[in-house]
């Protein structure tokens, strides 16, 4: 119920510094979350707290982040000057 805007449903850990970002799948499945760490944390919504990937690659802070509308693809983008696309 969207009425319900005050109710946590989980609390995601994992990250060692502020995230800065995130980003729902298209079909809800998948969160993606980035941060000044320099990484992105693909979790698993079926089974809040499952970290099903952790992203590398950025070699400074991730800024951004979006999935394509198909969900097949991810794109962060770092202070590094790069966006990074994932599958």
């Amino acid at each position: 119920d969207t009425q319900n805007w005050g109710t946590v449903i989980t609390t995601l850990t994992g990250h060692t510094d502020n995230v800065l970002t995130s980003a729902f799948s298209p079909d809800g499945t998948v969160l993606v979350s980035g941060s000044l760490g320099f990484i992105l944390k693909v979790w698993d919504t079926q089974n809040w707290g499952i970290v099903l990937a952790t992203l590398t690659g950025h070699t400074d802070n991730v800024l951004t982040s979006a999935f394509s509308p198909d969900g097949a693809v991810l794109v962060s983008g770092s202070f590094d000057d790069t966006l990074k696309v994932w599958y």
